[in-house]
């Protein structure tokens, strides 16, 4: 049982290691963090974040994905809250 739940541990940990995103618009490159916790995707970056249920996505995928959204909604100016997924 200790077995078990070492992995256990381990695996949840790695679940929460952040990983870098980045996308590129309008020839800009974009950069942000990514990382799981539990199923859900979170995004981060010096400007902001935001965060999505991962449901069948791949995970890096749905972070660019996020990323470039956040991005774009920052140069409108419309707070993320109000933007539809």
């Amino acid at each position: 049982m200790q077995r078990l739940r070492s992995n256990t541990i381990d695996s949840a940990y790695q679940r929460y290691e952040r990983r870098p995103v980045s996308c590129e618009i309008d020839g800009e490159v974009f950069t942000g963090n990514y990382w799981i916790a539990g199923m859900i995707l979170v995004v981060s970056t010096a400007t902001g974040g935001t965060s999505r249920q991962l449901a069948n996505s791949e995970p890096e995928d749905l972070a660019k994905t996020l990323l470039r959204n956040l991005v774009l909604t920052n140069r409108a100016g419309t707070p993320a809250a109000v933007q539809a997924p």
